[in-house]
């Protein structure tokens, strides 16, 4: 089989079937809803109205008007006597709420209406389709014909479309650069509606909090203002004379990273204020206490009179009903804990409840109960009473706070056979298409890379049969026809590729008496080997997931100054032979000091770590940056006039970043910087664009005819870096702009490292300096992703860069700009590597004259062994994450960053599908 056969389609098929896969495991993993199993249950529904025989009467409303102040990513140290004075002072009880992640709006909005706790998979209907919500406390509150209004994020309304009777949703809640508009319109409903006096609930939604921490961190000075600005509208309804027996909760939705983002579960995105005022409360706040935020769907419930919502598992927090009688009281806490009890029943029979602890203490508590109700209401308030009150008090939220912890461990749910399929597909893909690169000569035997007819028709039959078997036994749950129809296509190619996998690794295992001993097609160097499996092998740890940046910093240094001394010795000792001992010293100095480039960029990834820390100079870091970037970008301009226009575009980043402030520049009136940053933006699109067209217009053969396909193909590619490396520099923060010129000279030099180390050799392997090209360049590409402050958290993901220059929110533009800002390194040293090796081939240096041609392994190795090591390690850690799904991490620190391998390996695909169709269209033999 020739080693330099194009593999692009078959390298794009494998990703293809692997993202298949990932989205199979994902959906089985994180299935779309907790609650799908008891939509049609048995929980019986209405409020109980006997105990024991003793008539018992729901309590009314405790309040006419219920107000949900609810300020986004308030975490619980934001109000405080300084920055909410009002808010602080006046409150008659300061609670604490502990949130659930993930912590972003949709799912949190969901536990405070429902009560019941949100899956990890919301993550990503937050930021695209959001799921309407059956039942909540809204929709209990509309069977009422309670009015509810409504003000803030329209995320409210996408759950809720028909359970506000008013309504003044913000138009775009993700524009994050909105930091006061929507605020200001949300106060002046609030102003209009405190003058009514027909709503039962008032519900508020602020945004400007998050926004600011998005976009400037948490430590922003603006965090301040808007602080103040809430407690200014919190002082409004305070102060207002027209409601004057009413319940305010001022509360946030989610917390805020120390970072300004969230997604996470640090204590700061976990934890957020409760904070109750009411008409003549008595103010004696007790120590804080926390509890759950979805004990305040059952709380609301009770105190607006309605029934709790059928899914909810919360309990009640009792400092919220204090305004309530005694038998009230002990009604709403007898009807929070029957509620669970039933839900209990439901979910783990009832036999098994019968027999538990919590029963009893139910009974016990039912018991007392009714005792005390007799003693109530023949006017009996003795101490005893207050005894016996306390006592079935505390039975029944020992009961309510059991099945709560219960159902809550319960609603972890997988679907084992979608599971099981993603992971035989993912797995599959990985195994087969590393084999196809290590046994070149064992993938021509078995046809590993072309379509064997007779196998799929084998595959496809065997793929009906498991689809039937699995449906039969209820192993795959489908709702339809179709979707079981369709299962037939992912479930045939896993056989298909297991086949294909099987066989290829009975040859391999098979003892050379037997077969031909199968030899590596390509070299793998032992000190690759060892870092790639040390990275892979610390997944299984959640700390060293939690910190993998120091993983990387390690491997990645250790691996560039491993290979510099390898190569530094076997230099002076071929010199040294060659001089028969003489003049080892000035050998050995000369030497090193040929090495010098590479000690420096060691230096240089070193201080790469602390780039963050240099805000006092970011004004000279980003002019030296870019200027060290317009150096590196003019060496391989097409011509001068893309070299001009290249650094036009770099001047208008630094007008746009010195218009916003983040650097030093010419002194300007605020409303003249915020009317010139628009023109500035302008003229960086289309000097964007003119770089664009001029590369594309050079590498034209009809402008060229004398270039070849490949010198076309290289221009085109270099063109594409240049743009892409342009618009980076938009996009990143000041300090790491630095980072985009520095990852250039990182693989600059470590490639050359790469060259001498295989000339050093005794024998010279042209396919050796490639794999090790391809490594070094994976670990550079992720220790410059985490140079950028990114890590496996939710929180750290920056959503600015995707507004810089928009005026609304655009999903697909934004997805792309915080893509191209958080993968750029990935993409850039890619794209990098893609370039060298078809530049390599036009430079007459040394190996470079090797046959097959040096930059034929751009698309016959690189592009399948880089693609199959980034979906091999990813792969390993889907199965892993079979393994612990039960553990304590499991959603906190593992299922985060088992989305951002997938993400990462969707991210490399795009980048490889659109390189795949440039060489296609302008390689010859491609």
């Amino acid at each position: 089989m020739e080693q330099h056969k194009s593999r692009l389609g078959y390298t794009l098929g494998m990703l293809s079937l692997f993202l298949l896969g990932a989205v199979l495991f994902l959906i089985g993993f994180f299935p779309a809803s907790y609650s799908a199993a008891e939509k049609d249950s048995t929980v019986p529904e209405g409020r109980p109205t006997t105990l024991h025989g003793v008539k018992l009467e729901p309590p009314p409303p405790a309040y006419d008007s219920f107000i949900l102040f609810l300020v986004d990513a308030l975490r619980a140290d934001f109000p405080d006597a300084m920055s909410m004075p009002v808010a602080h002072s006046r409150a008659c009880e300061r609670l604490t709420l502990h949130v659930d992640i993930p912590t972003v709006t949709m799912p949190r909005l969901k536990s405070i209406t429902t009560g019941t706790l949100s899956n990890f998979i919301d993550i990503a209907l937050n930021v695209g389709h959001t799921e309407q919500v059956e039942d909540s406390v809204l929709h209990r509150l509309k069977q009422k014909n309670r009015v509810v209004s409504f003000a803030g994020d329209h995320t409210w309304v996408n759950l809720f479309p028909s359970e506000f009777s008013r309504r003044a949703e913000n138009n775009d809640s993700f524009f994050v650069n909105d930091f006061y508009e929507g605020d200001r319109n949300v106060t002046k409903v609030l102003e209009s509606e405190l003058d009514k006096s027909d709503w039962s609930l008032l519900i508020l939604h602020y945004l400007g909090l998050d926004h600011i921490g998005h976009v400037e961190g948490n430590t922003s000075p603006r965090i301040a203002l808007k602080l103040k600005e809430m407690d200014e509208a919190v002082q409004k309804i305070l102060e207002h004379k027209s409601i004057p027996n009413y319940l305010l909760m001022l509360t946030g939705d989610h917390g805020m990273a120390d970072g300004g983002g969230h997604g996470g579960n640090t204590p700061a995105e976990t934890l957020v204020p409760l904070y109750l005022y009411s008409k003549n409360c008595s103010k004696s706040i007790s120590s804080t206490k926390t509890y759950n935020q979805i004990d305040l769907a059952p709380t609301l419930s009770v105190l607006l009179s309605v029934e709790i919502p059928t899914l909810s598992i919360g309990s009640l927090i009792p400092e919220m009903l204090q305004s309530l009688s005694l038998e009230h009281q002990l009604y709403a806490y007898f009807y929070n804990a029957h509620h669970l009890l039933n839900k209990a029943r439901v979910k783990f029979g009832h036999d098994k409840v019968q027999w538990s602890d919590y029963y009893t203490w139910y009974q016990n508590a039912t018991l007392v109960h009714k005792k005390l109700l007799f003693h109530m209401r023949d006017g009996d308030g003795s101490g005893a009473s207050q005894v016996l009150y306390h006592n079935a008090k505390l039975n029944y939220m020992r009961v309510a706070r059991e099945i709560s912890g219960l159902l809550s461990e319960s609603l972890v749910k997988f679907d084992y056979g979608f599971i099981a399929l993603g992971l035989t597909l993912t797995t599959a893909a990985s195994l087969h298409m590393v084999i196809s690169v290590l046994y070149l000569d064992l993938t021509e035997q078995l046809h590993l890379d072309t379509l064997n007819v007779g196998q799929l028709i084998v595959s496809v039959i065997a793929a009906v049969l498991v689809n039937m078997t699995s449906h039969a036994l209820d192993i795959i749950r489908t709702s339809s026809w179709l979707q079981s129809f369709m299962l037939l296509i992912p479930l045939a190619i896993s056989v298909y590729l297991t086949i294909d996998v099987a066989q290829a690794l009975l040859k391999i295992a098979l003892p050379p008496i037997y077969t031909r001993r199968l030899k590596l097609s390509i070299p793998l160097p032992l000190p690759l080997l060892a870092c790639f499996a040390i990275r892979t092998l610390t997944l299984g740890s959640s700390s060293f997931i939690e910190f993998e940046y120091k993983t990387w910093y390690y491997l990645g240094n250790t691996l560039i100054l491993l290979t510099a001394f390898r190569t530094l010795r076997r230099r002076i000792t071929k010199t040294n032979v060659e001089l028969d001992g003489r003049h080892l010293y000035t050998i050995a100095s000369t030497c090193l000091w040929q090495m010098r480039k590479v000690f420096v960029m060691l230096m240089m990834l070193t201080l790469m770590r602390y780039i963050h820390r240099l805000q006092a100079i970011r004004s000279t870091i980003m002019i030296f940056s870019l200027l060290l970037l317009w150096a590196r970008l003019h060496r391989h301009s097409a011509s001068w006039m893309q070299s001009v226009a290249s650094g036009a575009a770099l001047c208008m980043v630094y007008c746009f970043r010195g218009l916003n402030g983040q650097v030093h520049f010419i002194e300007l009136a605020p409303y003249l910087a915020s009317k010139l940053m628009v023109p500035t933006l302008v003229i960086f699109w289309c000097c964007l664009a003119l770089v664009l067209g001029l590369g594309y217009r050079e590498a034209l053969p009809q402008t060229h005819p004398s270039l070849g396909t490949r010198s076309v193909l290289l221009q085109l590619l270099q063109t594409n870096l240049t743009s892409s490396l342009l618009l980076a520099a938009l996009l990143q923060k000041v300090q790491n702009i630095l980072l985009l010129p520095v990852l250039l000279v990182a693989l600059q030099q470590t490639y050359k490292l790469c060259d001498v180390f295989g000339t050093s050799a005794r024998k010279f392997s042209v396919r050796l300096v490639h794999v090790y090209k391809i490594i070094m360049t994976i670990f550079l590409a992720r220790m410059f992703y985490f140079y950028q402050g990114n890590s496996n958290s939710l929180s750290t993901i920056d959503l600015t860069p995707g507004y810089i220059g928009q005026t609304s929110y655009n999903p697909v533009i934004v997805g792309l700009f915080v893509t191209l800002n958080t993968y750029g390194a990935e993409i850039h040293a890619f794209l990098y590597l893609i370039v060298h090796t078809l530049r390599s081939d036009l430079r007459s240096v040394g190996i470079m004259q090797l046959q097959p041609p040096y930059s034929i392994a751009a698309d016959s190795l690189i592009a399948p062994l880089y693609a199959a090591l980034i979906m091999l390690p990813a792969a390993f850690y889907l199965c892993l994450m079979v393994g612990f799904r039960y553990h304590l991490f499991i959603y906190s620190v593992f299922s985060p960053k088992a989305l951002y391998d997938c993400y990462t390996v969707l991210v490399f695909y795009l980048v490889f599908l659109v390189t795949s169709l440039y060489f296609k269209l302008f390689k010859n033999d491609a």
